[in-house]
C-alpha cells in the first residue's frame, strides 16, 4: 500500500517524527510537498472558483485545503484511489492489512473513507443502517497518552456510512470521490455547517468543516474503530495559524 504524506517544506521536524512513529509499517510513504497558503495569491483562486473573495480561512487552513485538493486531482488524473495522511498521523501497525481489506469490501461507488478523525469533537455514523445513527464522543487527552498502546492494539475495524466527523488526518479517496467532493465543496465559502450532536452550526474555517456539509450527500464511510489517530496539538498546528 502507498500513502501520500502532506508535509510543508519548512516542517522537516514533523516529517521526521512521522517517519519515526510509522516507519516500521509495511507501507510505502511518498512525501507530498504541502502548499504554503501564505504564498498562494487569493485573486487567481477566486477567478478559478476555488474560493470566494471573502473566505475566512487563515493562510495555514488555505494551504492545507489546497494540498488536499491537489491530491484529489491526482486521484482523478491517475483514475485510481489514493490514500492520504497528514504529517501528524499515527497509524496502527495493522493499518496496511486492515485498510486493504476494508477497501476491498466497500461498494464499488464509494467516494471517501476516513481512517481517523479528531478526538476533540463528535463523530456521527450509521451504526445500524436505516435504523439509527450513532453519535461517538472521545477523550482526546487519554488518547494522547495511549498512542503507543493504540499502535500495538489488535484492531478489527468495520466500515460504516459517515455523516459527520472533524479532521482529515488520514483517508482514502476514489477518483469519483475527488470529483464529487470538488463539485460540492467548491468554491470554498463562509457558509456555516450545522452539526447534529453539537446542536449548533460551526463556521467553515478549514476543509474538514466544509466536508461535513458534503459527507451526507456522497458515499462517505468511516473505519470504526479508527486505524489512525492524531494527537491534534493546536499549539503547533500548521493549519490553524493566524490570518
Amino acid at each position: 500500500m502507498g500513502i501520500h504524506v502532506i508535509n510543508l517544506d519548512r516542517s522537516a521536524d514533523r516529517m521526521a517524527v512521522f517517519e519515526r512513529l510509522n516507519g516500521r509499517l509495511p507501507v510505502n510513504f511518498t512525501r507530498f510537498s504541502a502548499v504554503e497558503g501564505k504564498n498562494s495569491a487569493r485573486g487567481p483562486l477566486v477567478d478559478r472558483s476555488i474560493i470566494t473573495p471573502d473566505l475566512r480561512y487563515g493562510d495555514g487552513a488555505l494551504g492545507n485545503a489546497l494540498s488536499h485538493l491537489a491530491l484529489w486531482d491526482l486521484a482523478i488524473e491517475r483514475d485510481h484511489p489514493l490514500t492520504i495522511c497528514e504529517d501528524d498521523a499515527i497509524l496502527s501497525r495493522g493499518f496496511a492489512q486492515a485498510a486493504s481489506s476494508i477497501l476491498q469490501s466497500l461498494p464499488q461507488d464509494w467516494h471517501i473513507i476516513l481512517w481517523g478523525w479528531n478526538f476533540d469533537s463528535i463523530v456521527l455514523f450509521d451504526m445500524v443502517p436505516g435504523v439509527s445513527p450513532c453519535l461517538g464522543m472521545f477523550d482526546q487527552d487519554r488518547m494522547r497518552m495511549g498512542a503507543d498502546a493504540f499502535q500495538s492494539a489488535d484492531l478489527h475495524p468495520q466500515h460504516f456510512r459517515l455523516f459527520k466527523a472533524f479532521g482529515v488526518a488520514s483517508y482514502s479517496v476514489s477518483p469519483r470521490g475527488g470529483e464529487a467532493m470538488k463539485k460540492l465543496c467548491l468554491p470554498l465559502s463562509n457558509r456555516d455547517v450545522f452539526i447534529p450532536g453539537l446542536g449548533r452550526a460551526v463556521p467553515n474555517t478549514a476543509i474538514d468543516v466544509a466536508l461535513n456539509d458534503v459527507y451526507p450527500r456522497i458515499n462517505a464511510f468511516i473505519s470504526f474503530p479508527p486505524l489512525v489517530i492524531t494527537r491534534n496539538f493546536h499549539s503547533n498546528s500548521t493549519v490553524q495559524e493566524a490570518i
